[in-house]
């Protein structure tokens, strides 16, 4: 994606400190006991942002153990996957589904850029943003109960690479798109650079493309990569004509329904 008003000459200065970046993108992205993290000077979040794809691969992971798990325990396919589900909005805090329905309410029930963004930032949740989040709930526990027709490991590593890529594109969103409102306080202080986000494009597309390519078919991984893309690319441009921009809402809606996607690409390839 071409980046709004971004200086090409920002850099990731101070240097790569991988475990430091991966225990705070971690930290950032699930609910885990991080060890160690208090210890360590904290890097800027903005370059901990190339770990985001790694992070959301443990939280994918560990939400398709509690899907083949429950599974394994022989509770009925849609149970199960209502089980991971909840289990997986547990790990990360359902940060990415709040944004979601706060996106949905403010797209949804605003008639001006001004009125979307105050309605974006209410707590309270209203009829669109319900209608999102229950529909988004439903599709997820509906796309991972066809996930479990594969083999236990196949699922896990699917999941894995999803959320991976999932993260990634929430990344090139903030890269590639200016704050709808720069004086609102920001979940993201800072954008990451044209670097750290080429780092967590490649590393979650990796992930997907081989994931699919390996477990399902050949061109299953390129689908669910098209698939991702072309809906946060719908969803960058309706963000900017509605409000000019992203906030912290529309990139956690973009994580969720670029997974979605490509849960959606990946079961309609499962023969």
């Amino acid at each position: 994606m071409l980046a709004d008003d971004r200086d090409e000459g920002d850099s990731d200065a101070g240097g790569f400190r991988p475990l430091a970046e991966l225990l705070l993108a971690l930290r950032f992205q699930t609910r885990l006991p991080i060890p160690f993290l208090r210890t360590l000077d904290p890097p800027p979040l903005a370059r901990a942002m190339r770990f985001f794809p790694l992070a959301g691969a443990v939280v994918g992971a560990l939400t398709g153990l509690m899907l083949v798990g429950a599974a394994l325990l022989r509770l009925p396919p849609l149970l199960a996957a209502i089980v991971a589900v909840a289990g997986g909005m547990l790990l990360t805090g359902s940060r990415n589904e709040d944004g979601l329905a706060d996106t949905a309410d403010g797209f949804g029930g605003g008639e001006t850029r001004e009125q979307r963004l105050d309605i974006m930032t209410d707590s309270r949740l209203g009829t669109y943003g319900t209608a999102a989040l229950v529909l988004s709930l439903m599709g997820r526990a509906a796309l991972y109960q066809q996930l479990l027709m594969l083999r236990p490991l196949d699922t896990v590593l699917l999941l894995a690479g999803v959320a991976a890529f999932s993260r990634a594109l929430a990344v090139d969103l903030l890269w590639a798109t200016r704050p709808a409102r720069t004086e609102m306080v920001m979940v993201y202080p800072d954008r990451p650079s044209r670097a750290v986000t080429l780092f967590a494009l490649f590393t979650g597309g990796a992930m997907v493309l081989a994931a699919g390519a390996v477990f399902i078919a050949p061109e299953a991984g390129m689908m669910a990569l098209v698939a991702a893309l072309a809906t946060t690319a719908g969803l960058r441009a309706l963000s900017m004509r509605l409000i000019g921009g992203q906030t912290d809402d529309v990139v956690g809606a973009a994580q969720v329904l670029s997974e979605i996607a490509m849960l959606a690409a990946l079961a309609a390839s499962i023969g």
